[in-house]
């Protein structure tokens, strides 16, 4: 299989090169370099996190920088697949994320959530991909990166709301002249998982320079991997309570199960019964899921500038994105009390007489619930088409001396169109379910109208296609995200000098209005769907507006122990026409070099995000989140505190510690939106050092610590902290916290099982968070092999001191340090360790270099829980590149991702989804890649 793998990679690959349009990668001569032997300190550039220039080595805030010559050997096509290995970033949503997932990729500084990641193309906002207010990664033009700067520590006085965590900004390529033609595919080692991408880079200097006009086409098309074609997914997978994982799944059956006073049973084709056994009788949903959700993405991105004169600069880009992506799902389950007739000519006689002996009031029905997969109508397709535009239009230049200004307004727009297929009628199906008999004998439905057909769900594959498609209903909706934003600044390098060197001051303006919108069609707003996650509409926006300014001090310089002093600050004040209202944030930094060898800099910030658009407006939508329902464990007939809180809130004594939720480990819960939320605050504290010593000019070292403290912290309190609220945990003896809590698990009155549980937004709990990064770089030039033959290593890496999350502010037994830990509460791992070492060997024409990638190993989160996987081992990856400048101006790249075939972690019930964390461990195992480049 994998020798056809690699036939198939190099076939396809040939294919693209000859057709007649050369298409290819860029070339790492032609790249933007990292820093090497020849450099005896960082350049002199325009970076991330300031608005004033300055070496990035020598902010006061730590910085990261991949160059687009280290993008390119990672062989990745999207640039989700570069930044989710990057130490500072805790994988979020990437192309394994299918439910929850919706196709999108974002970024996640330090694990605190992709909207407190604040992402610029050029030191401006972004298109968002909708209503969170959260980019898109998939949306950004790879093709046209410079290079990507990342910043952690807030950064809300000088970029605004959001930037709590830090901010990621992707810096495009300037004045290209030329044309540029690159073609990439990769595919799995199991020859699945194609991912094939093709982009044109144009550009043309004019008028001696003054001008330069860049065009810039991207295709890529990514095929779909189902859970089905890995050994791990291909089975849902649950713990057995002995240590061990064994089939597992949901308890919506496709036979129906069905639950009266506690009492789970299910149907058998003949419309028998028999009792129902969780560990044997669960319904497998995982082979219908996707492991890589498919996409198709067209890209145009523009721009252009003139200089008109010293005093003015005209520039304009733009871009448009159509992304299509499609997510799979297992057929609906449909779950919910209805009334059977206990007659039907679809039920056996046994199951009669069981329903009879059930009809208390004898009106020839008897009331159940029932947990039913509905296979006969298909599995669950979403097919979301995402289409965004953005214009950006400016003006800059000197006004006079040093001072300089940059006037810009940009607009973009989102608009996502979602068709489902796959869903339900709910009043349909019960619709279906009340049925009499006609005059001939015939069983027909009790209401007639809408063309209405019996529907049997008593046993497998009993829904006959015409009942089928009476009660399928394939849904639209449609997503808007507008934003416009005017920016003022000016700027002056030169202020004045105190005798150490210039100061420099940047002030400016800024109007940002945001409005989004969702507008679900009819039914799946009347909450009459079943299937994907209903949800009601939104319609909202706001506007701030806002001053700032940025100043940078150098105090001393060259006097005993001080090679330099600089100082920094920043002031921002942000007007919200929400509750909000008058919002400040400020920072002060500074840098301190004892010596021109060693610079120690340190930066506290007080950053903020606001609600955003869909935190503010949301109405009420359908969530499954993993939970476990404590009432169904053992423990709940022998610990008294836990017995009474069951028994208090509506659970038989008979049905304790048994599986009468069918034995599922996700709860129905419903979220939305607080239109009174206000903003988030957040302190921030960097204290680091630089090294770049003399005698060793090809070495560069900086470490720093960082605290970020985050209050008013906007989010749900969770489903599973909701139940620990409301009923302890074991290591409280199953005391209520606060039993206020247990109004919002409302329960189902015939099967006991919790049902749409209250979980929506508030201003709760916090994150306190504490770290160590580190970078360490160094290039050798060798007197072997070709000329200019160079070796260079860089090593990067962070060490999570602590996580402290508690998500109920007024629950302090509540608290968990998320540091070297996953699961429930935590979600995806917060590995103590991560570290990625890039080794590059150039001798001529030829590049190789190998990627190491580490995961130090966590453990789960609640130490209530024994969960059969409690411990995650650490991971090592490997990757190789090799380039080879075959002509002048033709490379071609070759690699493999995940060199040794490293299988992800195999859990049960504490993962989160394909029995993993696709997004945190390789789902696909070993991948092979190739590129073309063609430069005129």
């Amino acid at each position: 299989m994998r020798t056809k793998s690699v036939a198939r990679l190099l076939t396809t690959t040939l294919a693209v090169i000859f057709p007649g349009t050369l298409l290819a990668q860029t070339s790492a001569a032609d790249a933007t370099t990292e820093p090497t032997a020849a450099d005896t300190a960082p350049a002199d550039i325009v970076v991330t996190g300031s608005r004033i220039a300055r070496p990035d080595l020598q902010q006061s805030s730590p910085i990261s920088v991949i160059s687009a010559k280290e993008l390119a050997l990672t062989g990745q096509i999207n640039i989700e697949g570069v930044l989710k290995d990057l130490p500072q970033l805790i994988p979020s949503t990437t192309g394994a994320s299918n439910n929850p997932g919706g196709g999108v990729a974002t970024a996640d500084l330090r694990g605190l959530g992709a909207t407190r990641t604040l992402v610029l193309v050029d030191g401006r906002r972004y298109v968002s991909y909708d209503s969170t207010q959260v980019v898109d990664l998939n949306t950004i033009p790879t093709g046209l990166i410079e290079r990507v700067d990342i910043v952690s520590g807030g950064r809300s006085a000088v970029y605004g709301s959001d930037a709590i965590s830090g901010v990621v900004n992707f810096v495009m390529k300037k004045d290209f002249s030329g044309i540029e033609a690159n073609a990439n595919y990769r595919i799995t080692g199991q020859g699945d998982g194609g991912t094939a991408n093709a982009h044109l880079l144009v550009g043309q200097n004019f008028d001696s320079g003054r001008g330069n006009v860049t065009l810039y086409l991207d295709y890529t098309k990514r095929d779909a991997i189902l859970q089905n074609d890995r050994g791990y997914s291909r089975q849902a997978l649950v713990d057995d309570g002995s240590g061990g994982l064994i089939a597992g799944g949901s308890g919506s059956i496709e036979g129906t199960r069905f639950a009266i006073g506690g009492v789970s049973r299910k149907f058998g084709t003949d419309g028998s019964y028999s009792a129902y056994n969780s560990q044997t009788d669960a319904y497998n949903y995982a082979p219908y899921n996707y492991l890589q959700v498919p996409q198709e993405r067209y890209l145009v991105s523009s721009q252009a500038h003139y200089d008109v004169s010293d005093h003015l600069t005209l520039y304009a880009e733009g871009q448009y994105i159509h992304n299509t992506v499609k997510n799979q799902l297992a057929p609906t389950p449909f779950t919910g009390s209805v009334q059977i007739d206990n007659d039907s000519s679809f039920l056996s006689a046994s199951s009669q007489a069981l329903l009879k002996a059930a009809d208390t009031d004898r009106d020839g029905y008897t009331t159940a619930t029932v947990y039913r997969r509905l296979s006969e109508v298909g599995n669950r397709i979403s097919n979301v088409d995402n289409k965004a535009y953005r214009g950006v239009f400016g003006a800059k230049g000197e006004i006079s001396g040093d001072w300089k200004y940059d006037a810009y307004f940009s607009y973009s727009h989102t608009q996502q169109i979602e068709t489902q297929s796959g869903n339900v009628s709910r009043s349909r199906v019960l619709q279906g379910l009340k049925t009499t008999y006609d005059s001939s004998g015939n069983l027909v439905c009790s209401d007639p109208s809408n063309g209405c057909v019996p529907v049997n769900i008593y046993g497998a594959g009993n829904i006959s296609s015409a009942a089928a498609k009476f009660i399928s209903i394939d849904t639209r909706n449609v997503s808007d995200i507008t934003e416009k934003v005017a920016s003022a600044s000016i700027t002056n390098g030169n202020l004045f000098n105190l005798g150490a060197g210039p100061a420099g001051l940047a002030i400016g303006t800024e109007y940002r209005d945001e409005y989004g919108s969702y507008n679900p069609d009819a039914a799946l707003s009347s909450g009459d769907v079943v299937g994907f996650n209903g949800s009601q509409g939104l319609a909202g926006g706001y506007n701030v507006k806002e001053v700032y300014g940025e100043l940078e001090v150098p105090l001393l310089a060259d006097k005993p122990l001080i090679h330099s002093l600089t100082a920094n600050g920043a002031y921002r004040y942000s007007y919200y026409s929400t509750a909000a209202k008058s919002v400040s944030t400020y920072s002060g930094g500074l840098v301190w070099s004892p010596i021109r060898d060693i610079s120690l800099r340190g930066q506290y910030s007080r950053a903020v995000r606001a609600p955003t658009v869909s935190n503010l407006y949301s109405g009420t939508s359908q969530d499954f989140p993993t939970a476990t329902d404590p009432c169904t464990l053992a423990v709940a007939k022998t610990n008294a505190n836990l017995r009474a809180n069951c028994i208090a809130t509506g659970v038989a004594a008979s049905a304790l510690g048994t599986a009468y939720d069918g034995g599922s480990t996700q709860i129905d819960s419903i979220t939305g939106g607080n239109p009174n939320l206000r903003e988030e605050t957040a302190d921030t504290y960097t204290v680091g050092a630089v090294f770049q010593p003399r005698f060793l000019k090809r070495i560069s070292l900086t470490v720093d610590y960082y605290r970020i403290k985050i209050a008013n912290y906007i989010s749900t309190a969770g489903t599973s902290n909701l139940i620990r609220a409301c009923y302890g945990d074991a290591a409280n003896g199953y005391t209520s916290y606060n039993s206020s809590y247990c109004a919002q698990l409302p329960r189902d009155a015939n099967s006991y099982a919790i049902t749409g549980a209250v979980n929506l937004l508030s201003n709760t709990g916090g994150v306190t968070t504490r770290g160590i990064d580190f970078e360490a770089r160094y290039s050798v030039p060798l007197s072997i092999g070709a000329p200019n033959t160079n070796l260079s290593f860089r090593l990067s890496g962070t060490r999570l001191i602590a996580f402290d999350y508690n998500p109920v502010a007024a629950i302090s037994g509540l608290n968990v340090d998320c540091a070297g830990k996953f699961g429930v509460t935590c979600g995806n791992p917060y590995a103590k360790w991560r570290l990625s070492a890039r080794t590059t060997l150039t001798t001529g024409p030829v590049t190789l270099s190998v990627l190491y990638r580490y995961l130090s190993p966590v453990d789960d989160d609640d130490p209530t829980t024994d969960y059969s996987v409690e411990h995650i081992k650490a991971y090592h990856y490997f990757d190789t590149t090799l380039s080879i400048d075959v002509a002048k101006r033709f490379t071609w790249t070759l690699g493999v991702n995940n060199m040794f075939d490293r299988s992800p972690p195999i859990l049960g019930d504490n993962q989160e989804q394909g029995n993993t964390y696709p997004s945190t461990y390789d789902p696909y195992g070993r991948t092979f890649f190739s590129g073309v480049t063609l430069k005129f």
